[in-house]
């Protein structure tokens, strides 16, 4: 029994020595090709980020000079650290549109994004290399064991994206891994009313760490005097008749505070019901719409 206990555990110390060495050498690979990983075109000087709002309403095909590099439930903590990544290897940029919503200040939201266990394994698998201590800390502070999964699934992430950096073919001038614009099909409007509904009055608690990242990209954007525009993108015409009032006061109360950023909100943007996948997110119909507009406007 003791033999057996004896070679368990040193199977388990050598398990883990050999995992966290893969994850020590992948990360140094890929931080070591960081420049080639985040080049993008030199004629791209505009950059669309956020959550999943942006990431399906605005088709970068359609859009000169621009790139969107949004990514579904996408915390404002993982956009700080890639709009800090590209601005450094990226001198071109000059405006970076961020997606700003009344949802993305509530605390359920930031629970969910920042620290559910989904959404920690998924951008840490991405993201990782990104991250400085402080970072790492408040995650690993909120969930430790996601934290770990991501990692060592970051692993083969990042060798691939590391030999991807040597073939042109893979890069085409984007980023790899960022996100970007997603085609979507969903047909859920209807079933959205029924939940808006059912929800209108649930109590309202505003998220914190959120408006502390946003205001990080804020001031960050002034130092490297890069334009931040916040982008509301267009929602149902039912969503902006029904939202919560304290949900829409706290987001004109976080706008305000940033007097010196620039507003685009599209929230009442007409479209054909047909434009919408659900209340708040536009199909790939309402985006081919929008952002045609958006190009001439921004030309």
């Amino acid at each position: 029994m003791k033999s057996f206990i004896v070679k368990l555990t040193l199977f388990i110390v050598l398990t883990g020595s050999i995992v966290a060495g893969l994850i020590l050498l992948s990360d140094l690979a890929i931080k070591q090709r960081k420049q080639q990983l985040l080049q993008i075109s030199e004629d791209i000087n505009m950059v669309f980020t956020g959550d999943s709002k942006v990431e399906s309403a605005v088709d970068d095909n359609l859009i000169a000079n621009a790139i969107n590099i949004a990514q579904s439930g996408e915390a404002y903590l993982y956009s700080y650290v890639k709009i800090r990544s590209l601005i450094e290897c990226n001198d071109q940029i000059k405006i970076i549109f961020i997606g700003f919503s009344p949802e993305n200040f509530l605390m359920e939201t930031e629970e969910k994004w920042l620290f559910g266990d989904i959404s920690v394994i998924e951008k840490i698998k991405s993201y990782n290399y990104l991250l400085n201590y402080s970072d790492k800390s408040l995650i690993i502070k909120h969930n430790s064991e996601a934290y770990l999964k991501g990692l060592t699934k970051s692993i083969f992430r990042n060798i691939l994206s590391y030999f991807k950096t040597f073939s042109s073919k893979d890069i085409n001038g984007r980023p790899i891994n960022f996100g970007g614009y997603s085609h979507l099909e969903r047909d859920k409007l209807q079933q959205d009313i029924k939940i808006m509904n059912l929800n209108k009055e649930n109590s309202f608690e505003k998220s914190l760490i959120q408006e502390r990242y946003l205001r990080m990209i804020s001031e960050l954007c002034r130092q490297k005097s890069v334009k931040l525009i916040l982008l509301n993108t267009p929602r149902y015409k039912y969503y902006n008749m029904n939202i919560n009032e304290q949900v829409w006061q706290n987001w004109l109360s976080v706008r305000n505070s940033l007097a010196g950023d620039s507003l685009m909100d599209f929230s009442t943007f007409s479209l054909p019901d047909s434009c919408f996948g659900d209340l708040s997110h536009l199909n790939y119909k309402g985006a081919e719409l929008f952002s045609q507009y958006l190009n001439e406007l921004l030309h």
